[in-house]
């Protein structure tokens, strides 16, 4: 970022300080850009192409209906180019998969239909250049890709990779497999209604469901148990002549919420996802190909992934969001336990729904953040400046809890242990911009190694609109800079 550049200037020891902040903060179970999520309808198909023609040495794709032309002629083309292109179709799906698998063979694609181990290869990956592992819940199919809500990870955690390769050659050649799950996949039929299992199982405070097919009974009864020892349960699904509708309703009677789609033609929920404890330092997200259903856990070829990643949860968190929107079904009380903020983390690498000046959202290697890529870097020039971060939010009645919590880290070139010369406010202001309260005010003085999460009850404004505003003003020398992350507004 261009505001970077001038920043630290004044700091001499910013080396040392970040290797110890690094320190502090709480690791993610893989490096930073091991994932990297793609949201369908609204990011557009194009990251697909592009990860296509990346390949250099091999291509490897399993898909369960292909229709999309792009992808056949991009396959034909590598393979033309000197690219090993191999793919896998669904052997039931001929109707759909015939002029695709057709195009590939004349382009000199090796291409099989799927074995008859699995009621279905439902599976939806490509693999490039042994690599990257690209694993959706979407199909490469035209027809769909304006209204249907899908998932896609970009995956390169070497374990991974090597796990779906292995799985792929063996699918390929039709000999059997016992898949490892690498560091994060889930498999069908080998362990997949297990660690969906263990994941619902495992909510302790907040569940999001969504799932084009909600029938399996085991993990119908356990995202039923859960709403009915206290996590607040929500649930996304497509349910097309009512086929669901005994299911989601056992949802709403434990006190769950459910909103769900109906039309064919419209606006289709086709993803399969989970998200876990939303919020929290243990939160998990499951994005692949399987559905609730007996054949997709326990007969078909299926892939996905459950990570802590928090660019993938926060970004399918807010996805399930819009698509529950606020007409979901509640099976009682007056309060939805939910998490308000919108991009809390600030990983979409902008401000908005945030207010603030230019270059505060920052993924600086010189302020690393306390989770994900990116985080909000107030100040830090060393002269007299003042950066605002701001987001209104409207808090609901009827909760009992209403808790606003925030990671900080400060760091300063200041050396005095009395004067306070640098300071960040924390205030609640109305819709007309008037401070109702000041939370808190910190200082040079609080400068630390690490992060530290602070948290304020906002009981007092149940009921009100009310806008969260940091400001942080720096006088006319020696650098402090306030760095906020993993903000959040938890009602319940």
């Amino acid at each position: 970022m261009q505001r970077a550049i001038g920043r630290r200037v004044t700091l001499a020891v910013a080396t040392a300080i970040t290797a110890a902040a690094a320190a502090a903060v709480p690791q993610a179970a893989h490096a930073a850009g091991t994932y990297s999520l793609l949201v369908l309808p609204d990011q557009g198909e194009s990251a697909i192409y592009n990860f296509i023609n990346s390949a250099t040495s091999s291509i490897d794709v399993t898909m369960y209906e292909l229709r999309d032309t792009t992808v056949t002629t991009d396959l034909v083309n590598k393979q033309k180019a000197g690219v090993k292109v191999r793919v896998i179709l669904d052997g039931k799906q001929t109707s759909v998969n015939s002029a695709a698998f057709s195009a590939l063979q004349s382009g000199g694609v090796s291409v099989e239909y799927s074995s008859t181990a699995f009621v279905y290869t439902h599976q939806k990956t490509i693999t490039v250049d042994g690599a990257e592992s690209y694993i959706s819940t979407g199909n490469l199919d035209t027809t769909y890709y304006s209204t249907s809500r899908d998932y896609g990870v970009f995956d390169t955690n070497p374990a991974d990779v090597s796990a779906v390769e292995q799985v792929f050659n063996a699918d390929f050649a039709k000999t059997s497999i016992t898949p490892s799950d690498g560091a994060d996949l889930v498999w069908s039929p080998t362990d997949s209604q297990t660690q969906l299992l263990n994941l619902v199982n495992g909510a302790q405070r907040s569940l999001d469901v969504e799932e084009e097919e909600f029938g399996d009974t085991a993990l119908v009864n356990a995202v039923v148990a859960d709403a009915q020892r206290g996590v607040a349960v929500r649930v996304v699904a497509e349910n097309q002549s009512n086929s669901y509708t005994t299911q989601l309703n056992q949802v709403t009677a434990a006190g769950g919420q459910v909103k769900t789609y109906t039309s064919s033609t419209g606006y289709y929920i086709h993803a399969k996802a989970i998200v876990a404890d939303y919020g929290t330092s243990t939160a998990k997200v499951f994005q692949g190909s399987e559905n609730f259903s007996d054949n997709s856990l326990n007969h078909n070829r299926e892939l996905g992934l459950i990570v802590s990643d928090s660019g993938v949860i926060s970004g399918i968190e807010s996805a399930f969001n819009a698509d529950f929107g606020s007409s979901g079904t509640t099976g009682g009380g007056g309060c939805t336990a939910a998490q308000l903020l919108g991009n809390p983390g600030f990983e979409t690498g902008t401000a908005a729904p945030w207010s603030t000046g230019s270059s505060v959202i920052s993924n600086s290697s010189s302020e690393p953040p306390h989770s994900g890529s990116y985080d909000a870097w107030l100040d830090g020039y060393g002269s007299t400046h003042t950066d605002t971060l701001s987001q209104a939010v409207k808090l609901p009645t009827g909760c009992s809890n209403y808790n606003f919590s925030f990671w900080l880290h400060i760091d300063t070139a200041e050396t005095s242990t009395t004067t306070a010369y640098d300071t960040l406010k924390v205030q609640v202001l109305n819709s007309s911009g008037t401070v109702l309260g000041t939370l808190a005010t910190y200082s040079n003085l609080n400068h630390n190694t690490g992060y530290t999460q602070h948290s304020f009850s906002l009981a007092s404004y149940a009921g009100q609109t009310v806008t969260l505003k940091f400001t942080g003003a720096e006088d006319f020398e020696y650098q402090t800079s306030f760095v906020i992350d993993d903000t959040a507004v938890d009602v319940s």
